[in-house]
């Protein structure tokens, strides 16, 4: 069956097109009154007596990761009573309805047993991350299970590469609408797919998030496989940070006093400014631009000062004019208006007409680049460690919204090693969104992931003498008696499965487990990560206990064996798919074991 692939890029009340809506919720009290667009289009028309009563938010899908709440502006904080996941369901629900309605006004009648969702998450994301994902997509409606088959958690920087390998595949470009062509600048168009024998790295440059990947490419088109090279590494970072650091900007030059009581009081004001920024984000190039270097501004958006118009003194091409809000213009008044137009290159100035001048050099300095210099310092690790292990990468794919930035693509070509070609989307953030619809159809594209750390359990086993020397010296493992094997045990024992930056197949890893004592209704064991290979303890440096899981024991059963240790239970750890997973079962009747993982960030 030929694959149809199309993008969706007219959302409700979205300002101009785009295959991605707003991530944002308007609330009032713990009840949703508006999502996307809709959201922000309404949050900005309240008036202050309004917005009292509701809750607006933002970015609220990078909170399901721990430890991303300082880097995330979401505008208000929660509303009582909605956790992060229930955010992120409310949202996911929204859209659920709204592609439903969608898609029966054009004829087609959307059944949850027929439809399979696949949903991004960046690649850097926690397993407990993305186990929340799957349960904000159950209490949605997504599916009828928290584990069901029906939803796929797609990584997103494999999501853009397979919409650059299956986009010129014969039996797909004619029936696939609206897909991201990939284009290379400065070279034959031969070499804009990635092909057979290709090693690609993927810079995955999205709002909150970049993430760097290293993939091998096997065959061609719907045959082609990507098989991870070395383990992805990543940082929150995107384009929403520079956003916020070009507001800061703006704060610092204007005064925060004024900025922050002008932002609270006409906060439409503020999305008008934010909206003007963007389309001046997508055309900045930097200073390089005054130095005679082109611009390829985004369409409609001229950089610098247009050529039929008298620039005015002090004004560099390349550098940002953002008009000044009129009500900002007004709490700032005229004292203060007259101090900022002194032009000044280290800050900005506020030109005669009210316009914000801030010179490129400073805009690239302290907005842009504490974001681009992270990525380019992945990206540089990344090809490092690839040559270390004889991978040698051909290709540079750089995908997400942010790559949109024809700075971010400058500075990343000019550190491009030699021999190595940059392939840029037409539209990078639509080729993430198509290669997800792509690895939702065609899973098996993905064939092999590098694990991120050392997996294992922790354990009891035979005391040995090399346990006895570890303990002597650090204190560690505890020696205990097992009453019914009659010996000696090491408690705190580490048990690895998977390796740090080991190739897992898309498969399982099966191992047996037996109770401790016959008194014991459970099996539980705590699920360990560590980015040390060689560690041999749950108490070795570097060691985080991830979960705990917990395989039932049936009524009756010590009542089958002599012995604990005798009655086993099979459990399969599943490391190669985008998620951690495991399935137990009794390996006497084969049957089925109840079994929890509970992460420890959420019992926080």
């Amino acid at each position: 069956m030929p694959m149809r692939v199309a993008t969706h890029d007219r959302w409700p009340d979205q300002p101009t097109p785009d295959a991605k809506t707003r991530t944002a919720l308007l609330y009032r009290g713990d009840v949703v009154v508006a999502w996307g667009w809709t959201a922000v289009k309404r949050w900005t028309e309240m008036s202050s007596k309004e917005r009292a009563s509701h809750t607006y938010l933002e970015h609220f899908k990078l909170l399901l990761e721990d430890g991303a709440v300082d880097g995330v502006d979401t505008v208000c904080p929660l509303p009582p009573g909605v956790t992060r996941l229930q955010a992120v369901a409310d949202f996911l629900g929204e859209m659920r309805k709204y592609l439903r309605d969608h898609l029966r006004r054009t004829g087609v009648i959307l059944k949850s047993e027929d439809a399979t969702w696949a949903l991004t998450v960046p690649a850097i994301w926690s397993d407990a991350a993305k186990t929340r994902m799957r349960e904000a997509a159950f209490r949605a409606g997504l599916t009828t299970a928290v584990d069901s088959r029906s939803l796929l958690l797609t990584l997103e920087p494999e999501a853009a590469a397979l919409a650059a390998v299956v986009k010129d595949h014969a039996s797909l470009t004619s029936t696939i609408a609206r897909l991201a062509s990939v284009s290379l600048a400065g070279t034959a168009a031969s070499g804009v797919t990635l092909v057979d024998g290709d090693v690609v790295l993927v810079l995955d440059c999205g709002g909150g998030t970049v993430d760097v990947t290293l993939h091998g490419v096997r065959g061609n088109g719907v045959t082609m496989r990507l098989e991870e090279k070395v383990a992805g590494r990543g940082a929150l970072a995107g384009g929403a940070h520079v956003d916020a650091a070009a507001m800061s900007l703006v704060r610092e030059l204007l005064g925060g006093d004024v900025w922050d009581a002008w932002k609270e009081d006409h906060p439409a004001e503020l999305t008008k400014l934010k909206a003007k920024w963007e389309l001046s984000k997508r055309a900045f190039f930097g200073d390089q631009v005054a130095s005679g270097m082109s611009s390829p501004a985004a369409p409609g958006v001229v950089m610098g000062w247009p050529g039929t118009m008298v620039r005015p003194a002090h004004v560099h091409s390349g550098d940002v004019r953002l008009q000044l809000p009129e009500r900002l213009g007004d709490q700032l008044g005229s004292k203060a208006l007259k101090a900022l137009s002194t032009p000044s290159r280290d800050r900005g100035w506020v030109s005669a007409d009210r316009s914000l001048v801030l010179p490129a050099e400073v805009v690239a300095k302290e907005v842009f680049d504490p974001v681009v210099d992270q990525v380019l310092e992945l990206m540089a690790d990344m090809l490092y460690e690839g040559r270390s292990t004889g991978t040698i990468c051909n290709k540079v794919l750089l995908a997400g919204g942010f790559a949109r930035s024809p700075y971010l693509q400058s500075r990343v070509r000019q550190v491009l090693p030699a021999g190595t070609n940059l392939l840029l989307p037409t539209d990078p953030g639509a080729a993430v969104v198509t290669g997800a619809a792509i690895f939702g159809a065609l899973p098996a594209m993905v064939s092999g992931r590098r694990t991120r750390l050392s997996y294992g359990v922790g354990t009891s086993r035979p005391w040995t003498s090399e346990d006895a020397i570890h303990s002597a010296m650090k204190g560690t493992p505890i020696k205990v008696w097992n009453g019914e094997e009659k010996s000696w045990y090491a408690d705190k024992a580490y048990c690895a499965f998977v390796k740090r930056n080991d190739l897992v197949n898309v498969g399982h890893i099966v191992k047996n487990f037996t109770p401790f004592s016959r008194a014991h209704t459970a099996v539980e064991f705590q699920l360990y990560g560590t980015r040390d290979n060689t560690a041999a303890y749950t108490t070795d440096s570097g060691m985080d206990k991830l979960a705990t899981i917990s395989l039932q024991l049936p009524t009756g059963w010590a009542a089958a064996v002599c012995r604990a240790s005798d009655y086993k239970m099979e459990c399969e750890f599943r490391f190669g798919a985008t998620e951690f997973s495991v399935v137990a079962s009794d390996s006497r009747s084969k049957n089925a074991v109840a079994t929890t993982v509970t992460w420890d960030a959420d019992l926080a």
